[in-house]
């Protein structure tokens, strides 16, 4: 009796052992998981076990566009490029005549539209929700930071005492653990800084004035600086809980049909950009350096226009005949 054929599970097993030496643990339990999972789908589909004459490119092409439907496009090209490797393995070591995957294509990002910005309406409604947490007068100095600088939020939580400079007329926010490590300076405007003077002015002992809060606030260098500026009861308030936090609110206001339910912490950063350039239009240079982007190109998605943009304009044509 001839010795039988190994499963393609098996074949699975062999080819990770091929891998061992060259390859991290992690990355190979991605590659079982992935191929686990094709063989899941399989059996799904077919109501049968994987032989490996049912391997081909049919079959794989089948499993690429389903999992497109629920997943991203990294994860889908981290599946691609498994089943290629995977293909190419099956050939060299002659269990297969062809390689089932030589011509799975990966697929293509979508080009990216305008993040979506909120609207005044929503922006207050956030800023009104805070007056019911528990520290109201934190969370709105937070709130007002990220919306009127642009800041992400993982910069605004690593902010201390000591980074800003706080004046009645002006000031500004050193942010020195920006995005690859590159530090840039922020201005304040009145709307940020009165935020922070309701927030520091009771743990300064002074009233809630500019004049009085830039008066008392804490030089650089002096000793006096009592950093972290978010505290919570722990400590320093960390990026989790300010996500937590910002999270909360959306969820109160979504229920109420007060903004739309994906917003997050990053909408405000996008709904400052947003703003910037309607404000002051063509400035890309100017906004790339407030937001810390390298690159103009990560600027200009700002500048496109959003679906329901376009479907205005559209339906202004005068084209149209029933447009209004």
């Amino acid at each position: 009796m001839g010795k039988l054929s190994p499963t393609p599970l098996e074949l699975v097993d062999q080819w990770l052992a091929d891998l061992q030496p060259d390859h991290s643990a992690t990355t190979l339990r991605r590659y079982a998981s992935v191929l686990k999972r094709f063989f899941t789908w399989y059996e799904g589909e077919a109501r049968m076990a994987l032989a490996l004459p049912d391997l081909n490119p049919i079959v794989l092409v089948g499993y690429r566009n389903a999992i497109q439907t629920t997943e991203a496009t990294s994860t889908v090209n981290t599946h691609v490029s498994t089943l290629r490797s995977w293909g190419k393995w099956l050939k060299q070591q002659g269990y297969m005549a062809d390689d089932p995957a030589a011509r799975l294509k990966l697929v293509k990002r979508p080009a990216p539209t305008q993040p979506r910005s909120l609207t005044s309406s929503q922006v207050n409604a956030l800023l009104r929700e805070t007056q019911h947490n528990r520290y109201p007068r934190r969370d709105q100095a937070i709130l007002q930071v990220l919306i009127q600088t642009g800041m992400r939020i993982g910069e605004c939580a690593m902010l201390c005492y000591e980074d800003i400079c706080f004046g009645e007329k002006h000031g500004s926010a050193l942010i020195r653990s920006g995005k690859g490590n590159k530090a840039r300076r922020v201005p304040l405007n009145s709307s940020a800084r009165q935020a922070l003077a309701d927030y520091v002015a009771p743990l300064l002992g002074v009233q809630a004035t500019l004049k009085e809060v830039a008066a008392a606030w804490p030089c650089p260098g002096s000793g006096q600086c009592p950093s972290p500026l978010w505290r919570s009861q722990r400590g320093r308030m960390t990026v989790n809980g300010m996500e937590r936090m910002v999270s909360a609110l959306v969820k109160s206001c979504a229920a109420r049909d007060l903004v739309p339910a994906a917003t997050t912490a990053h909408s405000l950063r996008h709904t400052f950009a947003t703003r910037y350039l309607v404000t002051h239009r063509g400035d890309y240079v100017g906004l790339a350096r407030l937001l810390g982007h390298s690159s103009l190109e990560a600027t200009k998605i700002y500048v496109q226009p959003t679906e329901d943009e376009l479907t205005e304009r559209v339906e202004r044509l005068d084209l149209n005949a029933y447009g209004g």
